[in-house]
Formats: C-alpha cells, structure tokens, sequence
C-alpha cells in the first residue's frame, strides 16, 4: 500500500489510492483479510476483471487512423494491491531463472545496459575485423497475444506452487474492458480470450517468463521485454547472412508455435562494419521470402545506431529535442516574473536533463557529443 502514488486516475469501482493511502489501520487489516479470502478461494469480484481503456492521440498523427491512438487501461487500486502482494512474493523464484540477455523490468538492469552491451559487442566485432549484422523483431501487440494455456505451462515450469499458479491464471481468466474516447464515446464490452492486462504490475514478469525459452542460436540475444534483437558478426557478408537467415527461421518457427506474431514489415535488420567502400552494401535477411527492411541508422530502445557507431545522428536528435525544451523552460523563467526557482529546476530535470543524458554512457565518448555541447 506505500507504494501507491497519489493523483491516479481510478478504475472502473471508482475507488481512489488515496481512500487506500488514509485508511484506518482497522480497513487495512479488513483488506487484507479479504485478499486472503481471494488467493484461498481462487475468486476475484467481477469490477477488477474489467478495465477501462482510454484511448490518446497521438501527436501529429491522422485522427481517422486507429493506429493514432494510444490506449491507457485504468485498473481498479485495490486490484493493484493484490497484484503487488504477489509480484513481491514470485519475483525473487522467477528473476532467479530468467536468462541473462532478458534485462526488461529486472531489478539492476535497465534500458541503457542493453545498449552498452550491444554496441560493446559490435565494436569487438570492429577490432576482430568482422562485420557485424543485426535484426530488431518487432512483435505485433506483443503482451495481447500471449497464449493462456502456453503461459500456464510455462508458470508450471517456473514457479513451484500450483496454488499460486493457479490464482495467478484466474487473474488473467474472464478480463473485459470498455473502450473510452476523449471525447466521451464509449465501445461496447469486449472480452478478452488472451493476453495479460495492460497497466497491470504482473504482465511484464509474466511476458518474461513466457519468452524465457527462446532458443538457443549462433547470434547473441538482446531483450528487453518485447524489445528483441540479434546480433552476429562474421568476417564475411555471405557467412553472416546464412548465420542470421538460419537463426531467423529458428526464432519464426519459436514464435508461431507459442502465437506469437512477429511483424515482418516492422522489423529491420543492419550491418554495422568500418568498410567505407562496402557502405552502401545492404544486409538481406529473409522471413517467409520476403526480405526485411534494411535501416543505415535504427532505433533501439530509443538510441540510433548508425554503422560505425558514430552517434552523429542520434546526437543531433538529441540536440533538437533539448534545444526546443530548453527554449520553452526560458519562456517560464523571468526576474520579475514566471515560475519559482523550485517550479524551472523540476521541469528542467523532467525534460531537458532526462532527454539529455539518456543511455549516455553508450555515447559520451563520441566526438559528436563536444560538438553538440558546444554549440
């Protein structure tokens, strides 16, 4: 209950965290009571199985596009709580045999060691004079079409009590959801056969443990949650490209069997390598024969990775984001007028310090790094 934050939208019983937050130490002990009465009988009140789903639009996007939005699933807080209480109990069982290239929502690991172990192994690949190629999979709504009856085998696998695994299934089982518009328009109830919930403090671990097993293959994996990569170097082009083709077909072949649904026209391979004559040499990676879409500069995990590894057009990404936040902390800022001193030193950390320093250890040392402080 202490880890609940103030000023949460509620869910669908319209029960506020902070009801939770000042209630008497007599209500706790009734809750918790309750919640015991939940896991003993296996059965959950019929509000928690619902969420309601707000869609946002996203910025600059077509309004008539589906795609535009972004959904926002509001849970009921004292369902929450629950999910807390055995998120507490199942993490350290499960944390403890997830595999090490997994670093999504792990207690030590973040977004930037992915990174920097990444582009420590392309820059190995630089000195052993290898070209080093690399696929990002995209998966196509990743956590909705996670397969309950695979999940519950792999929960069986994972975690040692059947009680638990059992109470963690009946959350998933009967979930519906209402979908809401800004505007105020509402969906009919939908239900959902399959997925974990989204907003939900279990559905990372659980996604976890479901992709656990990947296979074993020749190109080293990177993940973090849904975010997938591979990454192989070789000293020529054709060795590498029949290396990451075969271990293409291998994870394709993982990812039908479990329903999951990689996204083809999504998903984009690179080569990264110091040959200035081979620089416009494209790597072709097939999956069922159609050959993925080859990037000079793409996106993982929100750091550009150009093909020496250069930095220079994430840096100038970087660069414009600060620079138009900055000038829009300047027009709050004033001696006579504006906001306090503590109102422009939280904004300035909320969004210039954490866009600028993003994953900077993975780029630091770039020569672009002086060129865009200084000017």
């Amino acid at each position: 209950m202490s880890k609940l934050k103030p000023g949460k939208s509620p869910g669908r019983d319209n029960i506020h965290p902070e009801f939770v937050i000042h209630q008497s130490t007599t209500t706790s002990g009734w809750l918790c009571a309750f919640y015991t009465s939940c896991y003993q009988r296996l059965k959950l009140p019929k509000t928690w199985r619902r969420a309601s789903v707000i869609a946002l639009p996203k910025p600059n996007k077509p309004a008539e596009d589906p795609k535009s939005y972004r959904p926002i699933s509001l849970l009921c807080v004292p369902f929450k709580i629950l999910e807390r209480m055995v998120h507490s109990r199942i993490e350290p069982v499960v944390d403890s045999q997830l595999p090490r290239e997994q670093a999504g929502f792990r207690r030590g690991r973040s977004t930037a060691d992915q990174v920097t172990l990444l582009c420590q192994d392309i820059e190995h690949s630089f000195q052993d004079n290898e070209k080093a190629g690399v696929v990002y999979l995209d998966l196509t709504a990743a956590y909705d079409t996670v397969w309950h009856r695979g999940l519950h085998l792999k929960l069986l696998r994972t975690i040692p009590d059947r009680h638990m695994v059992k109470f963690i299934m009946e959350t998933l089982s009967n979930r519906s959801f209402i979908l809401q518009t800004s505007s105020g328009q509402c969906s009919r109830l939908r239900r959902l056969k399959n997925g974990v919930p989204q907003g939900s403090v279990l559905s990372p671990m659980l996604f976890n443990v479901y992709i656990r097993d990947l296979p074993d293959t020749a190109s080293r994996k990177y993940g973090y949650a849904d975010d997938l990569a591979i990454m192989l170097s070789r000293p020529t082009w054709k060795a590498m490209e029949e290396g990451l083709n075969e271990d293409m077909g291998t994870l394709v072949a993982y990812l039908r069997r479990w329903r999951l649904q990689l996204s083809v026209g999504k998903s984009v391979a690179a080569a990264y390598h110091l040959s200035t004559r081979e620089a416009r040499r494209e790597l072709e990676v097939r999956v069922d024969n159609k050959c993925l879409e080859v990037q000079q500069a793409p996106k993982y995990l929100g750091v550009r990775l150009d093909r020496t590894l250069s930095f220079k057009q994430h840096l100038e990404e970087v660069k414009a984001k600060v620079t138009s936040r900055v000038a829009l902390i300047r027009r709050l800022a004033g001696t006579t007028w504006g906001a306090s001193a503590k109102t422009l030193r939280i904004s300035t950390q909320a969004l210039v310090f954490s866009a600028a320093e993003y994953c900077a250890p993975v780029w630091s040392r770039s020569p672009h790094a002086r060129k865009s402080s200084r000017e």
